[in-house]
């Protein structure tokens, strides 16, 4: 589709915030794409304006967002770059994700905070664009993720705006889609350096009556808001105010009030809510995005990791997640790593590798008996203590967790609950 179906009516997202990363592969043009984006939305400070010189052909506006030394020697993005700006409509927050494979694990944390992923692809190649393994691989992130995605097909201009290379592009991806579950993809072609169909529609493709890329994340579908599921309320710490006792935490999801009736966990005892302070104040609610601290009118036994939550949270010991191994050395089977979820702290062990998905040809290669760097896998895992059986697809922030390696303290994957087990 060009677009239609990927709006929503524009009156429903007024004054709202939308987040989005670039993604695809080396040199495909995400940086110059989100300079392109600065300067046409008057985005920039007037030094960095006045700093570019010369016609749309010359600008160098990849060097906006280039912010590592190494980054400008090397000519690639390696670290996220953050960047922002506004139409009247929606302010949006710009996530830069590196292309390069080894760095695969900055485009995850990019996308653990995105609504849309915007996956540039250079038209110009000789090649099929689609088929470089990264532009698979940050697909099957953003598949990963729940993302909603917008194909930007980039570097037109250098094809002469042939529909039929956008048309071969376009099929190539819908491939790539189907195969992934991406349901929610729009396409748009464009000339990043130019400036074609990126704010403002261009005059090069007649035959495109779609949206430019800033009207189509104007009116992006967006993530459910999470202040409109049930209440998860992680402990981060135990406080005293003279005989009460206070829990305070960040609402991951939902909303509270004095008087709710809610579960403590994990043993999931019942509790009422007698008072929620937000900057030591007591308030009428508070809802998700809001740190708290929650005084029950029972006496529970709760610390550090445990849960505040509504009266149908599940726990589980074992589930079924899909993973993205992130550490240079390899999983070791039988070797118990910490999870964490949210505040809480366990040990897990994952016992057995259902599948990998394999970046060639997006099939999931069975059977598995190896994770390493970069691999996308779906895992069965048991922990040692029970955790939040959220689903991640319904709620992404308790759903979530990542494992550690206990000697080095280095993050080895980051995992999203699928299934939970008995």
């Amino acid at each position: 589709m060009d677009g239609a179906s990927f709006f929503r009516p524009a009156q429903n997202w007024s004054g709202e915030q939308v987040r989005f990363m670039t993604a695809g592969s080396v040199d495909d043009g995400k940086s110059t794409l989100i300079g392109r984006l600065l300067l046409d939305s008057k985005a920039l400070m007037r030094d960095q304006a006045a700093a570019l010189d010369g016609d749309d052909d010359s600008l160098d506006l990849a060097a906006l967002t280039d912010g590592l030394e190494a980054e400008r020697a090397q000519g690639i993005t390696i670290d996220v770059a953050y960047r922002y700006f506004a139409t009247p409509k929606t302010s949006f927050i710009i996530a830069d994700a590196p292309g390069h494979e080894q760095y695969t694990r900055n485009m995850v944390t990019a996308a653990s905070v995105s609504d849309v992923a915007v996956i540039v692809i250079d038209a110009s190649r000789v090649e099929n664009a689609v088929l470089k393994p990264q532009t698979r691989r940050h697909a099957a992130v953003a598949a990963l993720m729940g993302l909603n995605v917008i194909v930007a097909i980039n570097k037109m201009d250098l094809v002469g705006w042939s529909q039929d290379r956008f048309d071969e592009v376009r099929g190539a991806f819908k491939d790539v889609a189907g195969a992934l579950g991406l349901k929610n993809v729009a396409y748009v072609p464009l000339s990043a350096q130019r400036g074609d169909n990126v704010v403002h529609r261009g005059a090069h493709a007649p035959w495109y009556h779609g949206p430019a890329l800033v009207e189509l994340l104007d009116s992006a579908i967006r993530r459910a808001p999470q202040s409109a599921g049930p209440l998860r309320l992680p402990i981060q710490v135990v406080l005293r105010d003279g005989d009460k006792r206070l829990y305070a935490g960040r609402i991951e999801s939902g909303a509270v009030k004095p008087g709710d009736k809610v579960r403590v966990g994990p043993a999931a005892f019942a509790a009422t809510v007698a008072q929620v302070r937000v900057s030591g104040a007591g308030v009428a609610s508070a809802e998700a995005g809001a740190s708290v601290a929650l005084e029950l009118a029972e006496d529970r036994d709760l610390t550090r990791g445990d849960a505040i939550a509504d009266a149908n949270v599940r726990y589980a010991r074992r589930v079924v997640a899909d993973l993205c191994w992130l550490d240079e050395n390899p999983w070791t089977r039988a070797r118990r790593y910490r999870l964490r979820q949210g505040a809480l702290e366990t040990t897990a062990l994952i016992e057995s590798v259902r599948f990998v998905r394999d970046v060639a040809d997006l099939t999931a290669k069975t059977p598995a008996d190896a994770l390493v760097l970069n691999d996308i896998a779906s895992v069965q895992l048991a922990a040692r203590d029970p955790i939040l059986a959220d689903l991640y697809d319904q709620l992404p922030g308790s759903g979530a967790f990542v494992l550690i390696d206990p000697d080095t303290n280095q993050t080895c994957a980051a995992g999203m609950i699928r299934e939970v087990l008995a």
